[in-house]
């Protein structure tokens, strides 16, 4: 709970400050910049590399570096004078956050195993709630306590989260030993058999991927643009954006809690995984026709929060072993959050080159297709990752 609700403060409780950030620091709108691309770049770097270390170190020393990384940059950052060592502290931060989205599906199948749905579904529900709540709570406690604490009280949370994760090691090591090792011997073939080389050939891997990768590029793309589509596109005043724009984002939160529970009731999951691979699609086609109200085309579009959500549950309902599902989350979360550093980039190329939001909107239209298609790989019943390795 502590490690899920951890994932995304170092995100969500910036952006409501970065003017005093910007302002106190002295950064430019290159450094602003590079600021807003460093989530998806650092979760998509911390995708690759997170499978390694878990291989190397295990799930469970994953996660407490993984906290800590959190920690020490979270509160770190809001305290330096410098726009190169606030960018460094937030990398490790962020990094440590990445890491962190990867070990968490691994660690409930290894712990839960008798109640994977409700223990994904709450660490979903707490990875939204840990990305809403400093969002909403950032310029309160700003206007409070300044800032700097504000920016650095969220981090309090992941180290908090280093005490429960360094006692189940200590714990852990004071164990049996040798039989530790002899279970680390046991599983380090099949560990090896599931590198990047054997991931790229997995329908599993490449479709679970693949979905993750539409979901992020088309979400991050609609967290930067949507309100200024809904404003120059659409034409309505600032009240009725902010309403549009928060029915979005909150329909994160009851995504992640109904859609990991479904999916772990259904033999099939593969429509669900269309469902959600449509619903963001049906809500740009009514922002392109203006069908309805504005509150109703978000709320449509926000449906496909419940992606997220769905592929992390399959990152344990498709594979048969912890490492195994660390390894696809590792690939899936790689290869999505890159991509969604490339959702605003493109979103805002193609608004420059047309002069409209119609073009990019039909875009964005159009991944419905790779979508369903990777939606429909990874979620095939009676396929598992590592069944085409032998592990």
């Amino acid at each position: 709970m502590l490690l899920g609700i951890g994932l995304r403060h170092a995100v969500t409780g910036l952006s409501p400050l970065l003017s005093d950030v910007r302002d106190a620091l002295g950064m430019g709108t290159a450094g602003a910049t590079l600021i807003g691309m460093l989530p998806t770049l650092c979760f998509g770097a911390a995708g690759f590399l997170a499978p390694v270390v878990v291989r190397k170190i295990g799930a469970e020393q994953t996660a407490l570096l993984a906290v800590a990384l959190a920690a020490a940059g979270t509160l770190a950052r809001p305290f330096v004078g410098s726009v190169p060592v606030f960018i460094a502290l937030s990398v490790v931060a962020l990094v440590g956050m990445g890491m962190g989205n990867v070990v968490g599906a691994p660690l409930v199948k290894k712990y839960f195993p008798d109640r994977q749905a409700s223990m994904v579904t709450v660490f979903a529900l707490l990875m939204q709630a840990g990305a809403t709540l400093p969002a909403m709570t950032a310029i309160p406690v700003a206007n409070a306590l300044g800032w700097q604490a504000s920016l650095a009280s969220w981090g309090v949370l992941s180290l908090v989260a280093v005490v429960p994760w360094a006692i189940q090691l200590l714990k852990m090591r004071s164990a049996q030993p040798g039989e530790a090792q002899a279970g680390a011997a046991a599983a380090a073939p099949a560990a090896q058999k599931l590198g990047l080389a054997q991931l790229v050939t997995s329908p599993v891997a490449l479709g679970t991927a693949l979905f993750y990768a539409m979901a992020s590029l088309n979400i991050y793309a609609m967290l930067a643009w949507l309100p200024t589509i809904l404003q120059q596109h659409l034409g309505l005043d600032r009240n009725a954006v902010g309403v549009a724009f928060s029915v979005y984002t909150f329909m994160t939160l009851p995504m992640a809690f109904v859609t990991p529970l479904i999916a772990n009731k259904l033999k099939n999951p593969m429509p669900l995984a269309a469902l959600l691979a449509a619903a963001g699609p049906l809500g740009y086609l009514g922002m392109i026709f203006g069908v309805g109200p504005a509150w109703l085309m978000t709320l449509v579009a926000g449906l496909a929060g419940g992606a997220f959500p769905l592929a992390i549950a399959m990152f344990n309902l498709r594979t048969r072993t912890t490492m195994g599902s660390a390894s696809i989350a590792g690939f899936a979360m790689g290869i999505g959050y890159l991509a969604g550093t490339l959702g605003p980039l493109l979103g805002g190329w193609l608004y420059a080159v047309s002069g409209s939001w119609t073009t990019p909107l039909w875009v964005y239209v159009a991944t419905v297709v790779p979508m369903a298609i990777g939606g429909m790989m990874m979620a095939r019943p009676g396929r598992y990752l590592e069944d085409k390795f032998g592990g």
